[in-house]
């Protein structure tokens, strides 16, 4: 179809009106035809006046486009033609549509920018009238942002980078101007929404000048921070007055109030701001003096301001971060900065008071998960400025104890039925975000900090209130000193299981499960009677819990049999039984099969810790059901019970009494054979097969036949990345003494070979596993690759092909056989190695995604320094696959060609030099150097390696 303004009318009027497959069929045509060269013409067709809105965006939107992709087929002579309508259409657009005066303002800036703003001045002075003063700030607004996404060459980016930092105090200068009427007596008559709007449109602005060029801007700011300040006051000012007269500060008041803070934020907050700590400390004192107020009356749960207060709470919280060492120093006097002391202090109080917010997150209020990320760098400035003394002040630590009590009060859970799921699940991260919090409380307070949560447990009124605590608490178990209780500790974990015993909400024993299973490891290290009373104290706790709270009291379990050894063992017996009852219950519907895990892990962990005698005596439940259990679910394989997974946790437990884990085993092979034929119960046998591998490791020699009579059978049934594992441990623990190991590698890696071929895309886990085996085969045990001579040029072949493969773990892997194969059996690969070269030249020209690169560059460097057979040679296969036209893209030229060649050829030793040059030829490849992408690209690299 023709590109005609009508046609395109009717094409935009399909997508906005029409159904969906001819939306989808009008977007691609309305796409391609905005690469055409005939768009440079159409565009002012599509935005006559008479054309409706979608039409005149489209149009808008077409031009913004051919600017910024086809900038090429503009002719220099015709640069001042397209301004001078670029600049007729913003005029004739000033009233609107706004999303298309927007878009058209973009275009303008994206013309000055491919212009490499050389006439800035004199392509805005048009807009420089009093009624244009909106399409001037818009334009000056959108110049940054463009700049910041615009996709340039280099040089141009430096160029324009140059010009727009030369122009930025001059545009500051002009925002601070039309900020100046705040200053206006307005006690008799508010501000208008008028005048409110060009504040913040100067605020916008300013913002957008203040964050200009991101990284690139690191070599100097628009201006010290000193310079700024001026401007600074004046945003401050104009939150002050819109807060003073408005008692519910909304609509347009708000937006100004919000864009002047992101501008104080964008002002003060960046990184060269840093290099000026005094006049930051005075910027922060002049932002808590107006949030002060602010904070005093809206501090509330379900507060009228919440959304002011939360802007003016993410502008303190970034200045505060940015300058939290000159703050630190401030409040100690040091740094000659304590003239900043009292605005610094203000500034904590302000946000020790908006961390504890009142009410419940985030029913209540959404403002006091802003501020985590203060307290991290706070402490960490506190801890450096400190380090000479070794002494963390009181007043580090009031601040921090006064911390520490809010998150207590923040990390209560508000009730269940007034929460939806999304605030369940906003709350569940929160209180992720408080426990780490409480670590940095910990930084400075050290074992006070049990002391201070027990406090707060035992002075708590409601339960609520104690969960919170607990919670608290949970946070600190790993921190708990080995050997030693600080003092609160046993206190607090004593309430712990009370609460366990009597807590009326599953929230709290939940919680207080968790301080019995986090505790465990502390428990087994502290010496004499007291320790392990508490210890078997907390297991009976948590056995009796099983009914109430079946999940979080298994894994308490699971913890305390493993870690608390001596307590467990008392009640073995009863451990055992539980989890025996479990199992036997584990059928679907009947029980959690995670829960029945977690219980034969403890079991496992508590036999493994008992007499032998006494062990086998109580193993032989366990492993009766456990046999039953697998019996059933050979006879129905698609309805799991979670048998297998339940035999491989127990076998693993057993690891401190291998005789127990090998009688275990011996129970159960008679069953195993028959989940080798059933494909989804081949992964389950794995893993009892890995366990019972790992735990007997050389004691597994009379059961080892059998482990690779059923590891075969699998591999017939299902080829798996588990059973790889089985066959890695085997060969390497047993392929030295065991006469069948080669067998079993050769069974095994052939029928996972046959199925990563019939689809490699399909099983790139598979492939993964089968090339990791592989390498470290290769690599660690050369001799077994004798074993698999005849596969060898087949799985060659198949690695070769899953070079090019889209899933980066299988094709990384396969890159790494066969580059130790080069190396270690140049003969079994060099057949193949010319179409390999071809191959990862494909993969470096665009084939495959660009995180391919690093092991296609180890597969050259390992291809270029093989010990090759004569006729081989890694230069030749590169000038041969390198020599047709538009191989491996149009964009490789043939100096390129010649120059990465020469760079890979000579490159024998270093990985990152060879890297280097791959990378770069990559980039040439896909059309990409000399772009920003490619700057940053090479840039990050260099600075890595």
């Amino acid at each position: 179809m023709e590109y005609t303004a009508q046609h395109l009318e009717y094409a935009v009027s399909v997508f906005y009106n029409g159904e969906q497959a001819d939306r989808a069929k009008a977007h691609a045509w309305l796409t391609a035809a905005q690469r055409v060269p005939e768009a440079w013409n159409f565009v002012w067709e599509l935005l006559q006046p008479t054309k409706g809105t979608e039409v005149q965006f489209y149009g808008a939107t077409t031009l913004h486009t051919k600017i910024l992709r086809c900038w090429s087929e503009v002719p220099p002579e015709s640069h001042d033609e397209l301004k001078e309508k670029i600049l007729q259409a913003v005029f004739a657009y000033s009233k609107g549509p706004k999303i298309v005066t927007n878009r058209l303002c973009i275009s303008l800036a994206a013309f000055i920018l491919q212009q490499g703003t050389t006439d800035l001045a004199t392509i805005l002075r048009p807009l420089a009238s009093a009624e244009s003063t909106s399409l001037l700030l818009e334009v000056l607004t959108v110049i940054p942002e463009e700049y910041n996404s615009m996709t340039m060459g280099s040089a141009l980016r430096a160029k324009n980078r140059a010009a727009l930092q030369q122009a930025c105090p001059a545009v500051l200068d002009d925002m601070l101007r039309y900020l100046q009427t705040v200053y206006n007596d307005y006690s008799k008559e508010p501000p208008s929404d008028e005048i409110i709007q060009s504040w913040q449109n100067a605020a916008t602005c300013a913002c957008s000048w203040l964050t200009l060029g991101g990284e690139d801007s690191l070599e100097r700011g628009p201006g010290s921070l000193a310079d700024r300040m001026p401007l600074c006051r004046a945003l401050l000012t104009v939150v002050h007055l819109l807060y003073s007269i408005n008692e519910c500060v909304s609509d347009v008041a708000l937006d100004a109030c919000e864009a002047c803070l992101a501008a104080v934020r964008a002002a003060g907050g960046s990184h060269d701001a840093a290099r000026f700590p005094h006049t930051a400390l005075e910027l922060i004192a002049e932002l808590a003096s107006l949030a002060a107020p602010v904070i005093q009356r809206d501090n509330v749960p379900n507060s009228i301001n919440e959304e002011l207060l939360s802007a003016l709470i993410t502008c303190c919280v970034a200045l505060s971060e940015c300058h939290s060492q000159a703050m630190v120093k401030a409040c100690e006097g040091a740094g000659g900065l304590g003239a900043g002391a009292a605005g610094a202090r203000q500034m904590i109080e302000l946000l020790l008071a908006a961390q504890g917010a009142p009410g419940h997150y985030p029913l209540h209020e959404n403002r006091s998960n802003l501020v985590f990320g203060f307290w991290y760098s706070l402490q960490d400035d506190v801890l450096f400025v400190m380090e000479d003394t070794k002494k963390v002040s009181f007043f580090w630590r009031e601040v921090f104890s006064r911390l520490l009590d809010a998150l207590v009060c923040k990390s209560e859970a508000p009730d269940d039925a007034a929460m939806s799921r999304d605030d369940v699940e906003l709350l569940r991260c929160y209180r992720q975000d408080i426990a780490d919090t409480v670590m940095y409380c910990f930084g400075i307070l050290g074992d006070w900090c049990w002391s201070r949560v027990e406090a707060a447990l035992t002075s708590s009124e409601t339960e609520a209130r104690r969960e919170a605590a607990l919670h608290v608490f949970v946070s600190l178990a790993d921190a708990a000193p080995h050997q030693r209780a600080p003092q609160g500790l046993l206190a607090l974990l004593q309430q712990a299981v009370q609460a366990a015993h009597t807590a009326r909400s599953t929230q709290t024993l939940h919680t207080a499960l968790d301080c019995l299973g986090s505790y465990a490891s502390w428990l087994s290290s502290i010496p004499g009677a007291r320790g392990a009373e508490l210890g078997g104290e907390c297991v009976q706790a948590a056995g009796a819990a099983l009914q109430r709270c079946p999940a979080p009291a298994a894994l308490a379990l699971r913890k305390l049999c493993s870690d608390c050894t001596a307590p467990a063992t008392a009640v073995a017996s009863d451990i055992v039984q539980i989890a025996q009852t479990h199992l036997e219950q584990s059928e679907p519907g009947k029980c959690d099969v995670w829960v029945a895990r977690q219980l034969a892990g403890a079991a496992g962990a508590v036999l493994a810790a008992c007499e032998p005698s006494v062990a086998a005596a109580l193993l032989r439940g366990p492993a009766a059901a456990l046999h039953r259990l697998l019996q059933a679910q050979a006879l129905e394989p698609q309805r799991s019970n979670g048998s297998g997974e339940c035999a491989a946790v127990l076998i693993e437990a057993l690891g401190a009494q291998p005789a127990l884990a090998d009688e275990l085993f011996r129970l159960l092979l008679p069953t195993l054979a028959a989940l080798a034929q059933h494909p989804p119960l081949v992964e389950p046998l794995f893993q009892i097969l890995k366990h019972t591998v790992l735990t007997l490791s050389n004691e597994c020699n009379a059961v080892i036949g059998d482990i690779a009579q059923l590891t075969i059978t699998s591999f017939n049934t299902q080829p798996c990345p588990t059973g790889l594992d089985v066959v890695k441990l085997i060969t390497m623990i047993h392929g030295r003494e065991w006469a069948d190991a080669g067998r079993l590698l050769h069974a095994c890696v052939g029928a996972a070979a046959r199925a990563v071929l019939r689809e490699p895309s399909a099983a790139p886990e598979l492939a993964e596993a089968l090339f990791a085996l592989l390498h470290t085969l290769t690599k660690k045990r050369p001799q077994c690759m004798d074993w698999l001579e005849d596969l060898l040029p087949d799985l060659v072949e198949l690695a070769c092909e899953c070079v090019r493969m889209w899933e980066a773990r299988a094709a990384r892997a396969a890159c790494g056989w066969l580059a130790v194969l080069a190396l270690q059996r140049p003969a079994a690969l060099q057949p193949r190695a010319p179409a390999l070269t071809a191959a990862a030249l494909r993969c470096i020209g665009g084939a495959t995604p660009r995180n391919h690169i690093e092991p296609l560059a180890e597969l050259l460097l390992a291809l270029n320094r093989a010990p090759w057979a004569l006729g081989g040679d890694l230069g030749g296969w590169l000038r041969a696959a390198l020599a047709g036209d538009g191989f491996p893209t149009h964009h490789a030229t043939p100096a390129s060609k010649t120059a990465f060649i020469a760079n890979v050829v000579k490159e024998k030793c270093s990985k990152r030099r060879l890297l280097e040059t791959v990378q770069e030829f990559s980039l040439v490849c896909r059309g990409l150097i000399g772009t920003e992408y490619a700057r940053q690209t090479l840039a990050s690299k260099q600075l890595v390696t």
